[in-house]
């Protein structure tokens, strides 16, 4: 939290590789808040001390699915707004697939190690800006 980064250890990455990603100001405050509840639990299952199950999960995202008056959606449809909206705010497409988590192709995969940690940053928070901003104009 003091540095701004969240990191994932390469041990719990799909991939194998440690995923690094800045800490937007809006997030930053829930994260602190979470972490002060739970100690080292983000998302805590039944048992406070563990996390939450993939089914668990799973479970709990169905029941907010049909709470909502939207069409059908999947979790992973988050990821594909946030791809079309960080680029609709111009992000430029190697920092909206390093937020994705993608590796980049080509020869930028081979010789380009860079994370662009200061340019995702700002995206999150242009990103979050914009979310905010829809919430408020239809907000009743």
């Amino acid at each position: 939290m003091k540095a701004g980064i969240w990191t994932v250890p390469k041990e719990l990455s799909k991939t194998n590789k440690p995923i690094r990603r800045p800490i937007p100001t809006k997030a930053r405050a829930i994260l602190e808040r979470v972490m002060e509840t739970y100690d080292d639990v983000l998302f805590p299952g039944q048992n406070l001390n563990t996390p939450i199950t993939i089914s668990a999960a799973n479970r709990y995202i169905r029941r907010i699915r049909a709470s909502l008056p939207l069409e059908e959606w999947r979790t992973h449809d988050f990821r594909r707004s946030l791809s079309t909206g960080a680029s609709e705010l111009g992000v430029m497409p190697h920092v909206v697939e390093k937020m994705l988590g993608h590796e980049l192709g080509g020869g930028l995969a081979v010789y380009n190690k860079h994370d662009w940690l200061d340019d995702q940053l700002e995206a999150y928070e242009r990103y979050a800006d914009k979310l905010i901003a829809f919430l408020d104009n239809n907000d009743g």
